[in-house]
């Protein structure tokens, strides 16, 4: 009989060390407002993705004559009191700063979700 490892099974037990990851979709072309009040609030580290195309419920970007323009995303992994004292914040801001600027055509998002480091 073949014996196998059991699979690691992810836990979020809110547990001091957990952390979260932070994903963050913005209009492409508001890239250096991004990145510069991300490394403003101070996040260690991040990993860019810096042109995704696809449809939203307010527009297309698609990167072509038809429908032009990107989106870009990034991500970051931070603990939850690093999350709300720092990054969310900053990004609240800016996002009502796009909204208000462009009259609400542009705009960010971020979602957070439990993340454990399993290897």
């Amino acid at each position: 009989m073949l014996e196998t490892e059991p699979l690691l099974q992810p836990r979020w037990d809110g547990l001091a060390g957990t952390r979260e990851m932070y994903f963050i979709l913005y209009p492409k072309e508001l890239e250096d407002e991004v990145i510069q009040t991300l490394e403003s609030a101070g996040v260690p580290g991040y990993t860019e993705m810096p042109k995704m195309v696809g449809r939203g419920r307010r527009i297309r970007h698609f990167d072509n004559p038809v429908w032009p323009g990107a989106t870009g995303a990034l991500f970051t992994v931070l603990s939850r009191a690093e999350a709300q004292a720092k990054l969310v914040p900053s990004f609240r801001t800016l996002a009502a700063t796009l909204e208000m600027r462009s009259n609400g055509l542009y705009g960010l998002h971020m979602f957070a979700l439990p993340c454990e480091q399993l290897i």
